[in-house]
């Protein structure tokens, strides 16, 4: 693929998250502490054990998609007409894919709430090597990028197909206004709080266009990416917690959970981090990339730094309880000293100054609701988070970073 086309996928793929990910995070996380025994079927007779909350769920997903779709078209048409318009890439094509990869995005939660960890597993293998193939098949026979996204469209259409079998199998079709009224004031604090700073690569995308030319960009997009196991295992994690809060469970066994899981996380995550930190060059420059992005993994090198932040679960636990107007406040004040210390900090460091910013931010955003927890709820640090291990881990990747950016150590 030509750069020009690299160019496109990757802006073909920050519109379609960007303009998603923020109001599925909010549904899905504030659906799983409603996705049983929730007040709104409190006088409802079940059938076959099957769920409505799951059915309404997956309405408001649809909704929202669709929504957004016809604002997307709208948009779409209005700047075609314009010549000075950035141009966008297959906007029919980006739409289609929009609204069948957003409601998907349930299929994980509906086994995740029936406790099926083998069942997200395989689901995940197969969905990842299907969209892997989809995408890269047209590529090598040479049929264009037109082709890929094609592919990336038939893989989400067998997704949502499949999303269709297990709305059969697992949910009961009845609407309910008072349900999903309720998901959405619990989640709508979520949906602001991962607009203004759940996703750090699409604010941190957002300021790189601004400060840097389209080749810098694309340095910079290719190097903000966390390393995709570590995002996966603690969000996994933090969901799997939230059906927990569901079931009226005991609140010190449910924080003894967090704490036991995290630390077994910490055991996997660190290590493997720290090494794939020192094998970073070699990835870039001759793996994935060329030399020419040898900047880019030093932009990656910064962002394994998040893995400091995202061992720590203080918002499980506001979410879990409902407690989650303090998350969109937390963002605010985030997204507020997010902006301007990443501009400062690229004055000094170019490109590596924005990943900078955002893990400095990051992490005192998650220390800030370790603080609200245990002021404002009673539930001291300690209860969920394994204090010690945490502090050793937290030592040892800065000193690998350390190493790494002084050049004392790494392989090239």
């Amino acid at each position: 693929m030509s750069h020009e086309e690299i160019a496109s996928w990757e802006m073909l793929l920050f519109i379609s998250g960007g303009l998603s990910y923020f109001w599925v995070t909010g549904i899905l996380q504030s659906f799983l502490p409603l996705s049983q025994r929730s007040m709104a079927f409190a006088q409802h007779k079940r059938t076959d054990s099957k769920s409505p909350e799951i059915f309404n769920a997956f309405l408001l997903l649809l909704s929202f998609s669709l929504a957004l779709a016809m604002l997307m078209l709208l948009i779409f048409n209005y700047t075609a007409a314009h010549v000075t318009a950035p141009k966008i890439p297959f906007p029919g094509l980006l739409i289609i894919y929009f609204v069948l990869s957003n409601s998907s995005s349930l299929i994980e939660h509906i086994y995740l709430i029936q406790n099926r960890p083998l069942h997200i597993f395989w689901y995940g293998v197969i969905s990842t090597i299907l969209q892997i193939l989809g995408v890269c098949i047209p590529i090598m026979l040479g049929m264009g990028l037109e082709y890929a996204v094609w592919g990336l469209i038939v893989v989400s259409a067998m997704r949502f197909l499949f999303l269709m079998y297990l709305l059969y199998l697992h949910a009961e079709f009845k609407l309910s206004m008072p349900f999903i009224l309720n998901n959405l004031y619990v989640g709508y604090p979520i949906m602001f709080s991962a607009l203004l700073s759940g996703s750090s690569q699409y604010i941190d995308s957002l300021i790189a266009t601004i400060v840097f030319d389209p080749s810098r960009f694309t340095v910079f997009r290719y190097g903000c990416k966390e390393l995709p196991f570590v995002i996966m295992m603690t969000s996994g994690l933090h969901n799997a917690l939230l059906p927990a809060f569901s079931i009226k469970k005991n609140i010190p066994d449910i924080l003894a959970d967090i704490k036991r899981r995290s630390l077994r996380q910490m055991h996997v995550l660190f290590p493997l981090s720290m090494i794939i930190m020192f094998f970073s060059k070699v990835l870039y420059g001759r793996f994935f990339f060329t030399p020419d992005y040898y900047r880019s993994a030093d932009v990656f090198m910064v962002y394994q730094l998040l893995i400091v932040s995202r061992v720590l679960f203080p918002h499980t636990i506001l979410i879990g309880l409902k407690k989650t107007r303090i998350l969109m406040w937390a963002a605010i004040v985030q997204l507020a000293l997010n902006i301007p210390i990443s501009f400062l900090f690229t004055i000094k460091y170019g490109v590596v100054g924005i990943a900078l910013g955002t893990g400095l931010v990051h992490i005192l955003e998650k220390y800030f609701l370790l603080w609200y927890n245990y002021k404002k709820l009673g539930i001291a640090p300690q209860q969920y988070t394994p204090i010690k291990w945490y502090i050793i881990y937290t030592v040892l990747i800065t000193i690998v970073f350390r190493v790494i950016d002084t050049r004392l150590f790494y392989i090239q």
